[in-house]
């Protein structure tokens, strides 16, 4: 690690103890909020429609997410395969493939149910396509990401863009209009309005989602994509995904989840960076970019065991973890308590909170 290269033996030594910790994870934490919404969402979302697939056969919380982790295993091995275009050394693959599975957000989309993990595994899904160059591929996965409950509006433009300096007039056209269809028809985004101030906001909530110190990366490595030029399908989808998240928040306050897919799919630019920056300084040179790496890598890997670890400090010890919304345990426990007293309703639910108690067969008492 010294040399913040990780090579096959001790990636998969890694991968096989992150697995069962989503495992673990995955059937131990009670469903939250956002999942119950998902599970009772009347809008079309393919989201939606795996959750509703998945409750006609059980309505374990296991079998809801397993739709879930799949998509993000299969997300994770067409990341791996792009990863092909960007690295010849399997050291490097196996870095940023470490990176990818250690953000926070991306962790969540192995072991809940959450619109993002549909988003990233289409998104992929297209790069892989456009990469082979199939078309038929391209089309239908541009057609599906309209039934995702996120910015796609933002991914159509980038392609617009990229594909008019591509001169791919085939891929222009039809992005053109999805994205007029994304925008009119179902993006919940207004263009008016007046400022408001939620940019603060933004940031923070970017940092949380992506780690702190990689989302600082990521701004540098886009930042430096637009410098030096190295401007390929990649880093058009992610500048303008973020860009427009910075330009919305200025009048309203956004989602976060709805643009961070095509944000943390820049990791392979970031990565590249990094590699070509310490392989041209010579060693006594390179040990900045080393720290700055390890830096990343311990971040992550702490942020992700408090996400592991929070769900058992609170049940055994009652403290918070305030990063994690406290309804994901403090409402299943005690539902476990008022069945216990053969209680079946509440006098007052708040409304985001209906959701999860009706999962629970939990009503409003009359």
């Amino acid at each position: 690690m010294n040399s913040c290269k990780i090579d096959n033996r001790k990636f998969l030594y890694i991968l096989f103890i992150y697995f069962v910790v989503v495992a673990w994870i995955l059937s131990t934490t009670p469903l939250t909020p956002q999942e119950a919404d998902v599970l009772y969402n009347k809008h079309i979302f393919l989201s939606t429609l795996l959750v509703k697939i998945a409750s006609e056969i059980n309505k374990d919380i296991i079998i809801l997410r397993l739709p879930f982790l799949l998509t993000s295993i299969f997300s994770l091995y067409l990341f791996s395969k792009i990863l092909n275009n960007y690295f010849s050394e399997y050291q490097y693959r196996n870095l940023t493939l470490l990176m990818y599975i250690l953000i926070p957000g991306v962790f969540l989309s192995f072991v809940i149910v959450n619109y993002a993990t549909i988003t990233i595994f289409l998104t992929l899904l297209f790069i892989y396509a456009y990469k082979q160059g199939n078309k038929i591929l391209q089309s239908i996965v541009l057609v599906l990401l309209l039934f995702t409950n996120t910015a796609q509006f933002s991914f159509y433009l980038a392609l617009i863009i990229y594909s008019f300096r591509k001169k791919d007039w085939y891929l222009a056209s039809i992005s053109a209009i999805l994205f007029l269809t994304s925008s009119i028809v179902v993006s919940s985004y207004p263009i008016d309005g007046v400022p408001k101030g939620h940019l603060v906001a933004l940031f923070g909530i970017y940092s949380v989602t992506l780690s702190p110190l990689l989302f600082i990366v990521i701004i540098y490595g886009l930042y430096r994509g637009a410098i030096k030029g190295n401007q390929d399908l990649i880093w058009h989808i992610s500048i303008t995904a973020f860009i427009i998240s910075i330009l919305l928040s200025i009048r309203q306050h956004i989602k976060v989840i709805d643009f961070t897919p095509y944000i943390i799919i820049s990791l392979p630019i970031v990565v590249k960076q990094f590699y070509n920056s310490i392989s041209v300084r010579l060693k006594q040179f390179r040990k900045l970019y080393l720290q700055v790496c390890i830096s990343v890598l311990i971040v992550l890997l702490l942020e992700t065991l408090l996400i592991v670890l929070s769900y058992p400090i609170y049940k055994y010890s009652g403290k918070e973890l305030y990063f994690i919304d406290k309804n994901i345990y403090r409402i299943p426990l005690s539902v476990e308590k008022m069945k216990k007293n053969r209680i079946n309703c509440l006098k007052t639910i708040k409304k985001r909170d209906l959701n999860l108690y009706r999962y629970y067969n939990i009503t409003s008492c009359q």
